[in-house]
């Protein structure tokens, strides 16, 4: 991830015509925003959401597929070991994110791998690798 000044921002806009920005906070983190950010956001109105959209948008008629070696064994087994207590964390998670709908069940035959990385609170962040 890297920042940008207005003025490098104001020529991508000017050659882009779609593009995604996200800002991420930590939760017990002030909300100040940097005075370039506002600015930024108070100039461009129209393309910040009020609201995260609730879960994921429709399947499509056409679904991303990877045609796989007739015969080929699917390496389907999981890639790392993990503690009971880290699968009950992973399932938690994985089951939050389900009932929010921000992730739906996979139709890939292979395994995700996943990883619990501890975060300065305590708590712990899943990061996959899909």
């Amino acid at each position: 991830m890297s920042l940008i000044t207005k003025t490098q921002f104001k020529e991508v806009v000017d050659e882009v015509q779609t593009m995604s920005f996200i800002l991420m906070f930590e939760e017990n983190a002030e909300n100040v925003l940097p005075l370039e950010i506002e600015q930024m956001l108070s100039e461009f109105p129209d393309v910040v959401p009020e609201d995260v959209p609730q879960g994921l948008p429709p399947m499509r008629y056409i679904q991303h597929a990877i045609d796989f070696i007739p015969g080929a064994v699917i390496p389907n087994r999981p890639a790392y070991r993990i503690s009971p207590q880290e699968h009950v964390e992973i399932t938690r998670q994985v089951e939050e994110l389900l009932k929010k709908g921000l992730i739906q069940e996979s139709v890939s035959p292979c395994a995700v791998p996943e990883v619990l990385v501890p975060k300065k609170d305590g708590s712990w962040r899943m990061c996959v690798d899909s």
